[in-house]
């Protein structure tokens, strides 16, 4: 495609698009250097003043690089166009670039990293307009690429790397110390994180005692600018906090006496030292999961394996937390839970999720924040460890740590915590997978008596939320969705929910913990008695990349991360799916704006079919076993028949090259 072609597609397409936003021409300059850019041209230049004002170059507040319209998001254009927009946006000093196809595709990329922005908790793609733009330019910078615009919550992110570079100093500082892998080196580093964000809330709302020294109190003694053993002050301090049980009634950190611990071989000077690293950071809003990075950071190999099993990276908590919890922009009395919650990755993001949402629509008071605090989340978990994990993880989030209860969920219910039938709204969870050896009588089930987690958690978690509109989010395996054997219970349960969606992630969405290939299902409960199978199709997207490798190393890729793209169809691609009823000319009609096979940039890869689909009720049925699995309806197998003349051939052939490779 020549320059030229892609100038017309520029004035053909783009330039009305902005147009439509309120951006004229005049506040644009198409294929033209800047005095900052050197030799090299943008595509489209806006800035707040118009073109005739001799202050537009520095005014500038976006450059658009723009491919041609046959261009796909991550084709080798697509790269070649990033690259350009970040060389030409740091020169021109802006903190962002966008790269469109000059039609459908918009992407908004951090030019410090190439990181995707997100605005106002979701990806940008689509244009817009000249006062959201500038608070882009304003609010992004290396450590931060996510905007605020209606919500006013202020964004105090931590740079994940700068975060993981303190680790590594930390890790030199235990080293001296004697202090080994694993927990002589994870239980201080969250006994300073603990301490230090009680000292923020502390600072917001007094609730302890005047005289308890705090985090910020001992500053001058770690920067010895005053002479004091800031060990002692520390050890006095948590004794203070902690001290006595007549202290515990009214103290809102009790749950967490027992993750302070300190070992008696960090000296005065350790003290000292892991205070300056970790006093630059605000904790309260960290932008993402600390406990996580910590772990990842100190953890043996074994101890990983062991966390592997209740621990979801929290890009796929916080995109599964989003999509379920999408149309609750109005404050109401709710209760939300995970059965299985692990490291409270789920429950954390959902209560993120939910504070956005009602601050974004102006919707945040303090009766909101209470409820969300006190009210709202539940969970349960049947390991100590994953309790006391899951309430810090809470509480670092904002709180709502108050109802995390040690429970099997599949043995019987448990009023006496809040573990009622039909009582949940929400439920969101990946919960363990495999054969299931606990105390709870199978026989009891009425979709299974198999022992296997998974199948027993998706009964239970059904049943678990209200019916007539309860909704859930879960992670299974693919054998609950496939295998044959299965037929009857993947029977019942489209009689009792309507599954909406289905979202295949990607085998390493796990890595390196594990990779088996994992799905989730969107749904909501009938009434109790259903009324036969679901009715409406099942919308299936296929992520096969979520903006980290696919390998056990899971970096950050710059291109390749279907998760914008999933975000901005799901809300809509629902809504089509629950028109099927009533209005089936309108599903038909409009399908094809959610449904798409894969692109040339995405068969170069390897991959076939469908990225994205609905699939009737008709395909799924008695002769398939109900087969549910996205990859069999978007993507099947092809059988290719040959001829027994043609299969000796090929036997010989490969008799052939094995008598070579022993011969020779």
């Amino acid at each position: 495609m020549t320059k030229k072609e892609e100038m017309n597609d520029i004035i053909q397409y783009l330039i009305p698009l902005l147009e439509n936003l309120g951006i004229s021409k005049e506040y644009c300059k198409i294929d033209v250097t800047t005095e900052s850019s050197g030799s090299q041209r943008g595509d489209v230049w806006i800035s707040l003043v118009k073109q005739s004002d001799k202050h537009f170059e520095e005014k500038i507040v976006c450059l658009i690089e723009a491919k041609h319209r046959k261009s796909e998001v991550g084709d080798a254009d697509w790269r070649d166009a990033m690259k350009q927009g970040k060389e030409k946006a740091c020169k021109q000093g802006l903190n962002y670039y966008v790269v469109t196809n000059c039609k459908l595709d918009f992407r908004f990329y951090n030019s410090h990293n190439d990181d995707e922005i997100i605005l106002d908790g979701v990806y940008i793609t689509k244009l817009m307009s000249l006062d959201i733009l500038q608070k882009i330019q304003t609010q992004i910078s290396i450590d931060n690429s996510s905007v605020m615009h209606k919500s006013k919550k202020i964004a105090t992110p931590i740079s994940p790397s700068k975060f993981h570079d303190t680790l590594k100093n930390l890790a030199d500082i235990y080293r001296s110390a004697g202090l080994k892998k694993g927990d002589e080196r994870i239980d201080p580093t969250v006994s300073f994180v603990v301490l230090k964000y009680i000292s923020e809330k502390e600072l917001q709302t007094r609730t302890l005692h005047k005289n308890i020294k705090l985090w910020d109190s001992l500053r001058k003694i770690a920067t010895d600018q005053e002479v004091g053993d800031l060990k002692e002050q520390f050890t006095s301090m948590v004794s203070m906090i902690w001290g006595s049980r007549s202290q515990y009634k009214d103290n809102i950190y009790k749950d967490f006496k027992d993750l302070i611990p300190f070992s008696s071989r960090l000296k005065n000077e350790h003290f000292k030292k892991i205070y300056n690293e970790l006093d630059k950071y605000h904790f309260h809003g960290a932008g993402f999961d600390l406990f996580g990075a910590i772990y990842e950071e100190f953890a043996s190999q074994t101890k990983k394996k062991e966390f592997g099993e209740f621990y979801t990276r929290r890009h796929i908590t916080g995109i599964i937390a989003k999509l379920l919890l999408r149309n609750e922009i109005n404050p109401r009395e709710m209760i939300i839970s995970d059965p299985a919650c692990g490291s409270g990755g789920f429950l954390t993001e959902a209560y993120t999720a939910l504070y956005n949402n009602y601050d974004v629509h102006g919707k945040l008071n303090d009766a909101v924040r209470e409820r969300l605090k006190k009210d709202t989340f539940w969970g349960y978990d049947n390991d100590e460890k994953s309790v006391a994990r899951t309430k810090l993880n809470m509480f670092l989030a904002g709180d709502g740590h108050i109802h995390i209860y040690e429970n099997d969920s599949l043995v019987d219910w448990n009023p006496t915590l809040g573990y009622s039938e039909d009582h949940f709204d929400y439920i969101l969870t990946n919960p363990p997978m495999g054969p299931y050896d606990g105390d709870a009588d199978v026989s009891k089930y009425d979709f299974t008596n198999e022992k296997r987690y998974e199948l027993l958690f998706l009964e239970k978690v059904v049943k678990s939320v209200k019916p007539d509109g309860g909704e859930i989010a879960i992670v299974v395996n693919d054998g609950a969705l496939e295998t044959p054997s299965r037929k009857d219970f993947r029977e019942k349960l489209l009689k009792h929910c309507n599954i909406y969606a289905i979202i295949s992630l990607t085998r390493y969405a796990f890595a390196p913990y594990t990779k088996e290939k994992t799905y989730v299902l969107f749904m909501q409960r009938k009434e109790r008695n259903g009324d036969g199978i679901q009715k409406i199709p099942i919308w299936h997207y296929i992520l096969d990349y979520d903006g980290y490798a696919n390998s056990d190393k899971r970096y950050r890729t710059k291109s390749n991360d279907d998760l914008p793209e999933l975000q901005s169809l799901f809300s809509d691609a629902l809504e089509l799916s629950l028109s099927f009823g009533t209005n089936p000319t309108k599903f038909h009609e409009q399908r094809n704006n959610f449904e798409r096979q894969v692109k040339e940039t995405e068969k170069e890869e390897g991959l076939t079919g469908y990225k994205c689909k609905y699939v009737e009720m008709k395909d799924v049925n008695a002769d398939n076993f109900f087969n549910l699995l996205s990859e069999y309806h978007l993507r099947p197998y092809k059988v290719t028949e040959i001829t027994e003349k043609e299969f000796e051939a090929k036997v010989d052939e490969i008799n052939k090259k094995l008598r070579e490779i022993v011969v020779g």
